[in-house]
């Protein structure tokens, strides 16, 4: 009986859940329109949106993918004493809040930041509220994923195969190329497709550092408070189907892992 009752509960309370998140999704298929969201999509204006946010994310992923691995690897390889504060350190972005992390990268990269100001003196080089500055910040924020499935893979390959392979006589190089990279390659191609759907939906730090340039989230933003709800369900629908791709690719690739 008491099995019983606590069964029902955990379906009552699943059903509640499953009603909840379901809400959003509905609200916005009841509001979106084909011939007002289609129409909107075409824009050119919103089409150029759309594409700066794709470029910029493939290569802020792209960034992260490299700079990312390297700092997973080094935190399950190289452990010392000060290596688990480093760890916390380079985590921090995933848990600031996104607007502290773009007004800290003006402070850092701005016209007259503690980087930016020598480089525009020096080199007449401006970071912020450019294309750049899109990139910097969706690298700033997606880079932590992309370290953390990377340390999360290394720490799946047997020890044995790391031994075997400097007693075989290959250097760590060699054995980061040879081995570890080709034995982590699922868990790795899942965390980069994972950062570049965070990277495209990016809101908090990109508006800090975009000026009058857009991504998807800034323009969804701006079309739902000026009131242009056909940009705003077209876009935000957008960003719903692509992340539901991702997602089912990363489960995928689990899958086969």
């Amino acid at each position: 009986m008491k099995i019983y009752s606590f069964s029902a509960l955990v379906t009552a309370l699943v059903m509640i859940a499953g009603l909840f998140f379901s809400s959003p999704f509905v609200a916005l298929l009841k509001s979106f329109t084909i011939a007002d969201g289609f129409s909107a999509l075409l824009n050119r204006q919103v089409m150029m949106v759309v594409i700066t946010s794709l470029v910029t994310a493939l290569l802020a992923t792209g960034l992260a993918a490299v700079v990312g691995t390297i700092l997973g690897y080094y935190f399950t390889f190289h452990k010392n004493a000060g290596s688990r504060w480093l760890k916390t350190f380079f985590s921090l972005p995933l848990v600031l809040p996104p607007s502290a992390a773009g007004y800290m990268l003006l402070l850092a990269f701005g016209r007259y930041g503690l980087i930016g100001a020598p480089l525009y003196q020096t080199f007449s080089v401006q970071i912020m509220f450019t294309v750049s500055a899109l990139v910097l910040a969706q690298f700033f924020v997606v880079t932590p994923l992309m370290m953390q499935a990377a340390s999360s893979a290394f720490q799946q390959v047997p020890d044995s195969l790391v031994k075997a392979s400097h007693s075989l006589g290959a250097g760590e190089f060699t054995t980061f190329i040879k081995v570890l990279l080709p034995l982590s390659k699922p868990v790795l191609l899942a965390g980069a497709i994972t950062a570049f759907a965070r990277a495209i939906g990016e809101f908090g730090a990109t508006m800090m550092v975009a000026g009058r340039l857009k991504t998807i989230p800034i323009m969804i933003y701006v079309k739902a408070m000026g009131g242009d709800a056909g940009v705003a369900d077209g876009l935000s629908l957008l960003l719903v189907l692509l992340s539901f791709t991702v997602l089912m690719l990363v489960n995928v690739i689990g899958e086969r892992h």
